[in-house]
């Protein structure tokens, strides 16, 4: 079983994307749009390493975003980005530390 779909298997988790920093779709679980998203993201995730440079935090890791209903968990390893969303907004935490333990070794 792939990390993709492990992470896609947590309670709350609407879909998984896995692409890369210039925006390429690599992978997805249930994305309906998954060549999109990993651009959008790819993007996104570029944006944030540059600021984070400029910030002096050093590299992106990951970022998650919470509204009332729904997050959204951006994780950067090497040049991969992953991207999980999650409703409800409480099953976050479980989704970031299955990415934690499955994604966070990779480069």
């Amino acid at each position: 079983m792939s990390d993709l779909e492990t992470i896609a298997k947590i309670p709350g988790v609407k879909c998984v994307v896995l692409g890369d920093l210039e925006g390429t779709f690599l992978d997805g679980v249930r994305a309906a749009d998954g060549e999109a998203l990993a651009a959008e993201m790819g993007f996104v995730s570029s944006t944030l390493a540059e600021a984070g440079e400029v910030l002096g935090v050093g590299a992106l890791a990951s970022v998650a975003v919470a509204a009332a209903t729904r997050a959204c968990m951006v994780a950067v390893r090497g040049r991969s980005v992953l991207t999980a969303q999650v409703e409800p907004v409480r099953a976050l935490a479980s989704v970031e530390k299955a990415v934690e333990n499955s994604f966070g070794e990779q480069a």
